[in-house]
């Protein structure tokens, strides 16, 4: 299990036994089908992410979803997009994290760590793994396996998100789970199910060639992807204000390395803007990257006093 000596070396480890994040496979092709849920537990959006993988920049992802219908093409001249030129929102990349990287929340964390625990689920007992904060209020990080085996069964990410992983079946000398289950504060978030995963037999050189009509190479800025905020120093309101609840929402264009360039409020109160536009400029984030490749983001933050 992970200690506080060797977290780094335990998440890659965990990384290459549980999911596909690897670059040591052989190329792969895999279909998840999904159903997305809302607070009330309504089926609000279903589809199926469907990839075929050779390498970390040769490989082709579809979304086919009644919100989303798009196919990427990664290849060494960059990043192609077929379709919605949308960039796939936060519960979209799940579907793929979740079944595919399942410690990829864990690998963003900082200034942490680790601590063992056994947690019983029901009728089954788990072994833990806990990622704490050194300092501020935690919320530990939590990744839960089978006793006595690298087979991961549980895990609770960002906020209430916790995933049980069912139907573990090997793959390439990987625990794949071929059912997941993702809930937000006890509620259905996320189904997952596997219908597909098989190897390529022969990786043809035309297999991952975008077609004419896809648009690319994306990159240098781009907007409407979800960002990790690293620092997020609080805003100092004029004294005429403190009293009052209102929101400022700011338009930022995040740098490539993770500094903001610029920031513009948009709307609220205009005595507040320079306050929460100076606050937006000292924010930073990690870096968002495409094929490996830092590019800069444009993106809305909003601030609040209540």
């Amino acid at each position: 299990m992970a200690d506080a000596l060797n977290l780094e070396n335990w998440l890659m480890r965990e990384s290459a036994l549980n999911g596909l994040y690897s670059t040591d496979l052989h190329p792969w092709h895999i279909i998840v089908s999904y159903d997305q849920f809302d607070e009330d537990g309504d089926n609000v959006h279903s589809g199926v992410y469907e990839e075929s993988w050779a390498g970390p920049k040769e490989y082709k992802r579809m979304y086919k979803s009644d919100n989303l219908n798009q196919t990427d093409y990664a290849t060494e001249r960059g990043l192609f997009r077929q379709g919605d030129q949308t960039w796939p929102d936060a519960a979209q990349l799940r579907v793929r994290a979740e079944v595919l990287d399942p410690f990829n929340y864990a690998a963003t964390l900082e200034d942490v760590y680790a601590q063992n625990m056994v947690r019983v689920f029901g009728n089954y007992k788990l072994h833990c793994v806990l990622i704490v904060r050194h300092t501020g209020i935690s919320d530990p990080t939590q990744y839960c396996f089978e006793p006595d085996s690298s087979i991961l069964r549980y895990s609770r990410g960002f906020g209430w998100l916790q995933t049980a992983y069912n139907r573990i079946m090997p793959f390439q000398g990987r625990n794949l789970a071929h059912e997941v289950d993702v809930t937000d504060g006890g509620k259905p978030y996320l189904k997952l199910r596997v219908e597909t995963i098989e190897l390529i037999p022969e990786v043809k050189d035309t297999y991952f060639v975008p077609p004419a009509d896809a648009k690319g190479p994306l990159g240098n800025r781009v907007s409407g992807v979800p960002t990790t905020s690293v620092r997020t120093p609080f805003v100092q309101w004029p004294a005429s204000l403190r009293a009052k609840h209102f929101r400022v929402r700011v338009e930022i264009v995040i740098g490539k390395d993770g500094h903001v360039l610029s920031a513009h409020a948009i709307s609220g109160p205009p005595e507040a803007f320079k306050a929460a536009e100076k606050a937006a400029r000292e924010w930073t984030f990690r870096p968002y990257l495409v094929l490996g490749v830092p590019v800069e983001v444009e993106q809305t933050v909003e601030f609040s006093n209540n």
